[in-house]
């Protein structure tokens, strides 16, 4: 396969004009722009299908086996060829195997983003020139799909979690805020460092949902108990010693202020 200048992969080839040429040789000139050394012919074909779209396109796809002498010269050759480093950024080898870890080789290189029909494409020569068995293959393309999902899950609890702390941290602040300056320190860490993250957007609402609950249940209760000792202990004893001194002794000033502070 080969590297596009989209940055997307796909295979050799290119638009064929049916009023000047035939299939395989409008094919052969388009490979001479992008490999510089390959001919196929019409016993190499392998399928056709119909692209959905603005713009239907058929696509022809055809296959040839090589040795692997052959293919290394193939390699040299679209190193040197007009399009390398303006259309194509170069060769890319499909890796047949799949690691210990069920990730690694095909369903990683399936991960990646295809053309048009590529990826169908590949997976139909695998399949069809039993290049890959078939259980291998499901395997790959589960793994490639199961590989999605668990982000998905993940980017949701962690979006909604940001926005649930936040409005926990928020309305305990608030409550103890009229009571005592010694609360607010443990409060206002959480709710500033949560204020500078982008607002979360949950896709699965129920998602969402169960990490609200779990999450502002235990918020709650540690900004919520400084208030009530806060407003039981510190408060009180300063607030008593400032109503019964004489409003006239100028010395009970600076304590209303330091309260006031």
């Amino acid at each position: 396969m080969q590297m596009r200048f989209d940055g997307l992969l796909g295979f050799p080839g290119g638009f064929v004009d049916r009023r000047y040429w035939s299939l395989e040789d409008g094919l052969n000139r388009v490979l001479g722009l992008g490999l510089g050394c390959v001919r196929l012919t019409e016993a190499d074909y392998l399928c056709s299908h119909l692209t959905e779209g603005p713009h239907r396109v058929v696509a022809h796809f055809y296959a040839r086996q090589l040795t692997l002498e052959e293919l290394h010269t193939i390699e040299i050759c679209a190193v040197h060829s007009r399009d390398h480093g303006l259309e194509v950024m170069g060769m890319v080898r499909v890796p047949l195997y799949t690691q210990k870890d069920r990730m690694g080789g095909l369903p990683n290189f399936l991960g990646n983003s295809f053309i048009g029909t590529a990826k169908f494409q590949l997976l139909f020569a695998l399949k069809v020139l039993n290049m890959v068995p078939e259980e291998k293959l499901v395997e790959a393309v589960a793994a490639t799909q199961k590989q999605k999902e668990p982000a998905a899950v993940t980017g949701n609890v962690k979006a909604a979690a940001p926005a649930n702390v936040t409005a926990a941290a928020t309305a305990a602040a608030t409550a103890n805020a009229t009571v005592a300056a010694t609360a607010n320190p443990p409060v206002a860490k959480p709710e500033n460092a949560s204020a500078r993250q982008p607002p979360a957007v949950s896709v699965a609402e129920p998602a969402a949902k169960q990490a609200a609950e779990s999450v502002i249940g235990p918020a709650a209760k540690p900004v919520a108990e400084p208030k009530a000792e806060s407003a039981a202990e510190p408060v009180a004893e300063p607030m008593n010693e400032s109503v019964a001194e004489p409003a006239a002794e100028p010395k009970a000033e600076p304590a209303v202020e330091a309260m006031a502070e």
